[in-house]
């Protein structure tokens, strides 16, 4: 597994660096909104490079802006995401100048926070991510993006648990303005 962490590092990296090249125009930058299962809600970003019309990478980051709070024994409990990275490929087909739809696969990192007032408890878990969405660029250079995200969470490691029942998924959906460079 530490492989992958490292490999995925090293593609992110490598995004990010060809990013600060001015004359390239395949670089793009996107700030927005992500609903977790519509519980929770981050604020994102995604730095990224276009290598051909049809495949790049990115790099994604976002923090917890809204948490879920509910009550459990009459205790009221604070649950939401504290911090999310990953790093994904992302393979691009253009409808037309302004459209297009994208896959992406990858890997995170997140970090959920659970407090009740008192007591606050950190979960990390890391897995595979995987997504479809789309983008359109109403002049070429800006416009929107709207994508599905599925992630692979396992809590296994942290909690000590010895069956597959720790081992979920999170649904993401993100809205974001896009600006190419």
């Amino acid at each position: 597994m530490n492989f992958v962490k490292v490999a995925m590092a090293t593609i992110l990296a490598t995004g990010l660096a060809s990013t600060a090249s001015a004359q390239d125009n395949g670089a793009y930058i996107n700030v927005g909104v992500d609903a977790v299962e519509f519980d929770v809600y981050t604020l994102g970003g995604k730095i990224g490079y276009n290598f051909t019309k049809n495949f790049g990478v990115e790099g994604q980051g976002s923090f917890g802006i809204i948490d879920i709070d509910e009550d459990f024994d009459g205790e009221e409990i604070s649950t939401g995401i504290d911090t999310s990275f990953g790093a994904f490929g992302v393979a691009r087909f253009p409808v037309s100048d302004k459209i297009e739809i994208f896959g992406r696969a990858g890997y995170h990192f997140t970090q959920f926070g659970v407090s009740n007032g008192a007591i606050s408890v950190g979960l990390d878990t890391d897995g595979f991510a995987f997504g479809l969405g789309g983008q359109y660029l109403w002049d070429g250079l800006n416009g929107v993006r709207l994508e599905y995200t599925n992630l692979d969470v396992n809590f296994d490691d942290d909690l000590d648990l010895e069956d597959d029942e720790s081992s979920q998924s999170g649904d993401v959906v993100s809205l974001s303005y896009v600006r190419k460079f």
